[in-house]
């Protein structure tokens, strides 16, 4: 009696987890009522819910003032909507895009009269933007962790999308699962393809980087030793390791991919 109590709880909480509409459902729901001429708020309304609250803590980083915060928040909003009604915009997750959008409505604040408004850490990055000196240099590491970001947009966009929500924003499975219209077992199963995926490419645009015969042979052995949980059986490739800089610390980045896609890919993008 008692597991089929609990059988029929997992049933309503997945049919309830179904019911929530994805970002992309939300989207395509703008687009069609932006092209029908009949606006859809319940749609907006979800969508500014569901990522205000990130969208203020990234503006908080780049505002001094709590007011100013607020409104680069809504200043972003508002032009991610005017992209979805005139066509372009985010297709899937909308996190990246609209903190994306936070950031080039601040730097542009910079460059007019609003300067006084952003925090020294912000205003110091914009004016190394402004002198030449690309200031994600700074926030990445190493050549590999550039490998990593532009190896990460190579991915699908669902990929891409599970990613960001589970490893950089450390969002909570109902959460992920919500935003993508997917149950949680779901987001596991999909997170985990995405990081199997991200690494392969990441490997791959390893390999083209060096351009190094050996380091392609070893490339295959560097993945595997990782889903080994980073376990080096191959004398071979130990001694690889140890005299290719390169393949190190590729290595060293894979090994810990949880905390190189969070020091890496929110400063890439």
């Amino acid at each position: 009696m008692l597991g089929s109590r609990e059988a029929a709880n997992d049933r309503e909480r997945t049919v309830a987890q179904d019911a929530v509409p994805s970002d992309e459902e939300l989207t395509r729901q703008l687009k069609d009522g932006y092209g029908s001429g009949t606006a859809n708020p319940a749609a907006g309304d979800i969508l500014y819910r569901r990522h205000r609250e990130a969208a203020l803590a990234y503006a908080h980083r780049c505002c001094r003032d709590s007011h100013d915060a607020e409104d680069l928040v809504s200043e972003a909003f508002i032009r991610t909507f005017q992209a979805v009604r005139s066509g372009a915009g985010p297709e899937g997750a909308w996190r990246p895009y609209l903190l994306t959008v936070v950031r080039h409505t601040a730097i542009e604040w910079g460059a007019g009269d609003r300067k006084a408004l952003l925090t020294a850490d912000f205003e110091s990055w914009w004016q190394q933007s402004a002198a030449g000196t690309d200031p994600q240099q700074h926030l990445l590491a190493s050549e590999d962790r550039q490998l990593l970001v532009r190896s990460f947009n190579t991915l699908p966009e669902r990929w891409q999308a599970v990613l960001w929500h589970t490893l950089v924003e450390n969002d909570s499975l109902p959460e992920v699962a919500a935003l993508l219209g997917i149950t949680p077992s779901g987001v596991t199963s999909l997170a985990f393809r995405a990081r199997e995926g991200l690494r392969e490419a990441y490997l791959h645009a390893h390999v083209d980087s060096v351009g190094d015969e050996r380091c392609r042979h070893f490339s295959a052995m560097i993945g595997a030793a990782i889903r080994r949980s980073g376990a080096v059986r191959s004398r071979d490739l130990a001694r690889h390791l140890a005299d290719c800089a390169s393949c190190s610390r590729a290595y060293t980045e894979l090994l810990d991919l949880n905390a190189t896609m969070r020091a890496a890919v929110p400063a890439g993008l």
